[in-house]
């Protein structure tokens, strides 16, 4: 996946940096320093891929090569803290071919630096293993005039320093209080240096960040597009990654966990599962609206058609009670499919917890058995005199420790703890195994019960429900509206006992049209259609809003095994 990564720093003669070498370091070949004499190489050849230089318009034409280029401003350059180049290292997406590098690369140059009248050295580089490829940009840090060809005359200038009414701000003496005069008896006022160079200033380097961006988006497919804004300016509320560094690879290279790559991991981790968390509510909300549709659809249409004067048909049902099975069946998969990743997630946590923690029963196993161990190996290295002593000794710590290890791992098969060094370190190894099995069984057989539930499940999904299950479901949905329909029983006005309402019609009130149940049950049914449609119009607007925020898959996640905790995952 590509990254975007771009960063600007100055070759400054304060901190002891030099053009020359830093042309030397970026190409991996020998350069010499005219100003000082000295010549610069610093290999890594094997890492160089390409090299190129590309001038503005009126550049002269020898400084086509970067060593003259380089050493021209280094000479043009005569202050002592002095910074004649900047680097920019930008980091080239892995889905570009060899071609689309130097192709955004050159493009990116000419665009952001030689129309500003800047020259600069480009050179992409990968690792040794061919991973992170990234690009080092020397830009002379003065522009060329066109007219000339030779370097421009002014990269700063000194300008009055103004208060907040734009007037000159006075040079105090600290000794007396009042504003200093020169010989001549001049007032001296606050002066400040001002960068004229382009270079220096805060816009364009935000506009060369932006750039990157959109010339390698310009290449990548819209999956892959980078951004180079902030998360904090992206509106996202994620964690952002800390900077790595070449030493914390090389640590990894080399077997060992750094720091900032494990800190990294858990933040990619804390972000992958927000990311997922928030892409299956937006599916379950979007399924709920989607419900909600489908069922004001049916009741609209349930609306428009005459009341059935007889008890409903179950083949009214059957279509619902399809779906109804179906939709069954995909929720039933769908959460045993969660379950077995939280499942298989919770195996490979409890393995990485073995390797640095283990259990109480372990560590309880493991100090008993050394016990043992430290007397058996006292006997094998006495000497004759004192060695048989020493092993009725060690016999005797082993019948101990075995006794106290079968109190401490009751369920452990083999407590019978060998008095013989050898023999007892292959005991210690097989105890060990033995306590991890037992640990990791309930999981492991989880994951396996689940496999094969699961599995149950996705060929039950693709077989056709039969008629008698629609039929039997259809049944029991016909069943239910038609008891939900019938009339409430109610008391007669002289209290002999309940009666329906056509045994015992309501007497119509003052200022009250009577009417018949038929149609005050028809007036209710309407006012509930229209109450349900309001409130699924207000619901699935907002929860469509929310759904745009939320476009990241959750299977990804499941199946690079960020869950850490079964509990994640989704059931029914």
């Amino acid at each position: 996946m590509a990254i975007y990564h771009l960063s600007v720093s100055n070759v400054s003669r304060a901190s002891g940096s030099r053009a020359t070498a830093t042309l030397s370091y970026i190409t991996g070949k020998r350069v010499h320093d005219e100003r000082r004499g000295e010549t610069y190489d610093y290999g890594r050849k094997e890492r160089v891929l390409r090299v190129g230089t590309l001038l503005p318009e009126g550049a002269p034409a020898e400084f086509a090569d970067p060593a003259v280029l380089f050493n021209a401003v280094e000479l043009h350059e005569t202050g002592r803290t002095a910074r004649p180049a900047k680097k920019i290292v930008v980091a080239l997406p892995r889905e570009f071919t060899p071609r689309q590098r130097v192709q955004a690369l050159e493009e990116y140059i000419r665009e952001n630096l030689n129309a500003d009248g800047y020259a600069a050295t480009y050179a992409i580089h990968e690792d040794r293993e061919g991973n992170n490829p990234h690009a080092h940009i020397l830009v002379a840090n003065r522009q060329i005039d066109p007219a000339t060809g030779g370097w421009a005359r002014l990269k700063q200038r000194m300008e009055y320093v103004l208060d907040e009414h734009g007037e000159r701000v006075p040079l105090i003496d600290p000794k007396t209080g009042a504003q200093k005069t020169d010989k001549r008896g001049r007032r001296q006022w606050k002066r400040t240096s001002v960068s004229l160079n382009p270079l220096d200033r805060k816009a364009k380097l935000k506009a060369l960040r932006e750039s990157w961006a959109k010339t390698c988006n310009a290449r990548l497919d819209e999956t892959a597009r980078i951004d180079h804004r902030s998360l904090e300016d992206q509106g996202s509320d994620l964690e952002p990654t800390i900077h790595e560094g070449y030493a914390a690879r090389a640590i990894e290279r080399a077997g060992g966990v750094s720091e900032r790559c494990e800190a990294n991991r858990e933040i990619r981790r804390s972000n992958g599962l927000l990311t997922a968390i928030r892409t299956e509510l937006g599916r379950i909300f979007d399924r709920l609206g989607e419900l909600f549709a489908a069922k004001i659809s049916q009741l609209r249409q349930r609306r428009t058609q005459p009341e059935p004067a007889r008890e409903p048909n179950w083949r009214y049902y059957a279509g619902d009670a399809r779906r109804q099975l179906e939709a069954d069946r995909a929720d039933h998969t769908a959460a045993l499919r969660g379950k077995l990743t939280g499942a298989r997630a919770d195996v490979r946590s409890r393995e990485e917890w073995w390797k640095s923690h283990g259990t109480e029963e372990h560590e309880a196993a493991k100090q008993i058995i050394d016990v043992a161990r430290a007397a058996s190996r006292e006997a094998r290295d006495a000497n004759i005199f004192r060695r048989g002593s020493l092993r009725r000794k060690a016999e005797q710590v082993a019948g101990e420790q075995s006794a106290r290890l079968r109190m401490a791992v009751p369920w452990l098969e083999d407590t019978t703890i060998p008095s013989d060094w050898e023999q007892a370190n292959r005991f210690r190894m097989r105890t060990t195994k033995a306590i991890y099995d037992h640990d990791m069984k309930p999981r492991t057989d989880l994951v396996a019960d689940l496999e094969q539930r699961l599995g149950q499940a996705e060929r039950a999904e693709g077989e056709q429900i039969s008629p008698e299950q629609v039929e039997d479901l259809a049944r029991r949905m016909a069943e239910r509206r038609t008891e939900a329909e019938k009339p409430k029983p109610t008391r007669t006005t002289d209290g002999n006992g309940p009666s329906t309402p056509e045994e015992a019609p309501r007497e119509p009130q003052p200022r009250e049209t009577p009417q018949k149940p038929e149609e005050a049950r028809r007036k209710t049914k309407a006012d509930l259609f229209a109450a349900i449609e309001r409130k699924t119009r207000e619901k699935t607007g907002e929860e469509r809003q929310r759904r745009q925020e939320r476009e990241q898959t959750l299977d990804d996640l499941w199946e690079m095994g960020q869950w850490n905790n079964p509990g994640h995952g989704f059931s029914r």
